[in-house]
């Protein structure tokens, strides 16, 4: 893997390293849409293992939280570290076409675990009781508790509530709450599945876009209406100066192609699935 780089990886990953600064100074700098930046992060260093590998990847990462870490400051570089890390696995992920539902799986348990010792860390430096993580968790259950009890009551199964659901619903809850660590790097989790699944998505999305050859996520019928709309939005762009109105018109006319398309695909469906007589 250590190798002398050659000089168009050089100049392809400084380019993608400043591009991937100019996203993070969005991100800090910007008071509306800074999250949308923060996600094209993901998109940068994927096409960097995409194009030029895993090395010039982690070289264009380090580069990148230098320049963010001199410019912007070290606390900037926190959530920075996760998204160049979370694009260089995408990208290597995506190279080597590994199947989705593994890579959601190491994505998401990956980032909990990143994101956990990160809000760790962040806690013992800032001084703050780590313990207090688990206050607001125990003040939402109490309330979910009270809300419970009084819909088991009004929808009159107060009974089956007290003797069958609330015993092992408390049960579990005292276990997670003695082991809150376990609690939280769970609700983490949770949390990150669709985090991550979006992320993966878009991230997925945008490199097919720029014609790499990836797997296609999550492919089927959603892939086709995207890549259909993405045809058809190219072409009123193109005519633009017919109409002053062009992505109005395009949106009404993409949702009724849309609705054609997936009621195409539904009958196809049925009528493959019928026994002929």
């Amino acid at each position: 893997m250590f190798r002398k780089l050659q000089a168009i990886e050089i100049a392809e990953g400084a380019l993608l390293a400043d591009i991937a600064v100019l996203f993070q100074l969005l991100v800090t700098y910007m008071p509306v849409g800074s999250e949308f930046f923060r996600l094209l992060n993901f998109v940068v260093f994927a096409i960097i293992v995409l194009r030029r590998g895993l090395y010039v990847g982690i070289m264009s990462m380090l580069v990148t939280l230098f320049i963010v870490a001199v410019t912007v400051g070290p606390q900037a570089t926190a959530l920075l570290t996760l998204e160049s890390l979370g694009g260089l696995f995408l990208g290597f992920t995506m190279r080597h076409h590994l199947r989705h539902i593994p890579l959601l799986l190491i994505g998401i348990t990956g980032g909990a675990a990143s994101l956990f010792f990160l809000i760790l860390l962040s806690f013992a430096l800032t001084g703050f009781a780590v313990d207090t993580i688990v206050r607001p968790i125990h003040d939402a259950y109490t309330i979910a508790l009270s809300v419970s009890n009084q819909v088991a009551l009004n929808l009159n199964l107060s009974a089956q509530w007290q003797h069958t659901f609330y015993p092992t619903i408390n049960n579990v809850m005292t276990f997670f709450f003695t082991y809150w660590l376990l609690l939280f790097y769970l609700l983490l989790w949770l949390l990150l599945c669709p985090v991550v699944t979006a992320i993966y998505f878009a991230t997925n999305f945008f490199v097919r876009v720029l014609g790499y050859d990836v797997r296609p996520f999550p492919g089927g019928l959603i892939d086709r209406l995207a890549q259909s709309s993405i045809r058809h939005f190219r072409v009123e762009a193109r005519n633009r100066e017919k109409s002053r109105f062009w992505i109005a018109h395009f949106i009404r006319k993409d949702i009724r192609r849309s609705a054609r398309l997936c009621k195409k695909s539904f009958s196809f469906r049925r009528r493959r699935h019928i026994i002929p007589s």
